[in-house]
């Protein structure tokens, strides 16, 4: 009999966990030829999350559970989560129900009878998704593929089953500046993407915010490019490139046609101008020195609190 392991970031989840796992149970149910096991990760929640997770190991054995000493992110989360399987396949997902539990039987089939290392997810759209949200995740999209060797379809998303050899070459990327969704492309293997429609959460509230998803991106940009360090390179020059022109016409007509006033207002512009470009590559140069700097420090990615792991002997 196969196993399978759901790892299961959780972040104040309390109103809907245990619907998550009613719920996924019923899939479960039918698929009696595999083994399921949840792993849940409390990732430093401020509500009950942490007492239902110890409610439901109790009530159901294969729910196995890690509590962080804080919050520690999601990536975090999931890499926890990773180290802890020990299943032939695993599956990542959310505890709010958006990534179905009802497309394990097609993610099953592709693995096995199609021969893929992955089945992953892309959403094709999204009710109550407002136009600025999905423009601005369209652009990281594009912006993504043509800076990064990285490829991701649009709409790619975190839920996928994939093949232990695949997990535990994940799990060789011990970066502390984590960005899943590039390291699950970055380290290959064959990949079917199925796509569906997402809707929202049933419980609970989601906790993300424009300006943790605009920090997300950022983080997928610099993970896997040093693009925007060429940018700023390829700026520099263009610059010098225009100021030595200028230079060589105010010569010229400064020479042949005498020294004229300069205008106030071209030298403002100026300035502007430079000082905004100066800025803003200071500003790349301190995002990718910041994460060298994180990196160096060789702190573990998390902290566990935590865990009734300690009971299970097949734990590695």
């Amino acid at each position: 009999m196969k196993t399978i392991d759901l790892v299961v970031p959780c972040y104040n989840e309390e109103a809907g966990l245990e619907h998550f796992v009613l719920e996924t149970n019923k899939v479960i149910d039918t698929l009696p030829e595999y083994r399921f096991r949840y792993i849940l990760i409390n990732d430093g929640s401020k509500d009950k999350t942490y007492l239902i997770m110890k409610k439901l190991a109790q009530k159901f054995e294969n729910v196995k559970y890690i509590s962080f000493s804080r919050n520690f992110g999601k990536e975090a989360a999931m890499y926890a989560g990773l180290q802890h399987t020990t299943a032939d396949y695993v599956v990542v997902m959310d505890a709010d129900l958006q990534h179905p539990p009802k497309l394990f039987p097609q993610m099953i089939e592709a693995l096995e009878t199609e021969g893929y290392d992955c089945c992953a997810t892309k959403r094709d759209e999204r009710e109550g998704e407002s136009a600025f949200r999905g423009l601005f995740s369209k652009l990281f999209f594009k912006l993504s593929n043509k800076m990064t060797d990285v490829k991701m379809p649009y709409g790619a998303m975190d839920y996928r089953m994939m093949t232990r050899q695949m997990v535990d070459s994940i799990l060789e990327l011990g970066e502390v500046q984590r960005f899943s969704k590039g390291i699950f492309s970055w380290v290959g293997f064959n990949t079917k993407w199925i796509s569906f429609k997402t809707v929202d959460r049933e419980l609970g509230t989601s906790t993300w915010k424009f300006s943790s998803l605009f920090r997300y991106a950022i983080d997928g940009i610099t993970c896997f490019s040093v693009a925007p360090l060429r940018f700023t390179a390829v700026m520099g020059a263009v610059i010098f490139l225009i100021s030595l022109i200028y230079i060589i016409i105010t010569l010229i007509q400064t020479l042949f046609f005498g020294i004229t006033t300069p205008g106030y207002v071209t030298t403002l512009c100026a300035v502007l101008f430079l000082g905004g470009i100066t800025e803003m590559s200071i500003g790349i140069l301190g995002e990718y020195i910041g994460r060298i700097y994180m990196e160096a420090k060789d702190r573990p990615i998390y902290i566990i609190k935590h865990s009734n792991f300690e009971e299970d002997k097949d734990i590695r």
